[in-house]
């Protein structure tokens, strides 16, 4: 298991480890217990992410397994990718406020030009399923990244496709 360096200047709300309100979920890479590499996190919801009472809130939910389907894209494969749509979400059951949580992403497929990533959550402690995500991801493109102004770290821009 190796956890994975987020940089401090990250202004992501999912990630961002100096984000005012976010969520700042921290990532690891591991294999799972049937040797396939996979990205994982650990989140707990709390009182102010709620929905409905003592449930975190849908769109949040959609928010973690869209964060580990990115971190996954890009750990697993050392490129940057875009989610293209549309995905795939189903909830189980939402998680509960105060309740651990385990969010894993693995790659399903993938060519040069296509990923395609599953992620599920689940309690840790009782291992219920909360909910699945599946997404799609292309290669990020230079040119789009230069237009939109996205001030990449030059790592990441190493590898971008033209």
């Amino acid at each position: 298991m190796a956890y994975l360096e987020n940089p401090e200047e990250s202004p992501c709300f999912g990630c961002g480890p100096k984000h005012a309100r976010g969520l700042h979920l921290q990532f690891e890479r591991a294999e799972g217990e049937d040797g396939v590499p996979e990205v994982r996190t650990s989140f707990t919801p709390k009182p102010d992410e709620i929905g409905w009472p003592t449930v975190f809130h849908h769109g949040l939910h959609f928010l973690v397994m869209s964060e580990v389907s990115y971190w996954t894209a890009l750990t697993l494969t050392g490129k940057v990718w875009v989610m293209v749509g549309p995905a795939t979400y189903t909830a189980d059951r939402l998680p509960r406020v105060g309740v651990g949580h385990l969010a894993r992403g693995r790659i399903v497929e993938q060519t040069p030009e296509h990923l395609a990533i599953r992620v599920t959550t689940a309690t840790v402690e009782a291992g219920k399923s909360c909910g699945s995500l599946e997404s799609s991801w292309r290669p990020a493109s230079r040119v789009v990244v230069d237009r939109a102004h996205i001030p990449l770290p030059e790592y990441l821009r190493e590898d971008l496709f033209p």
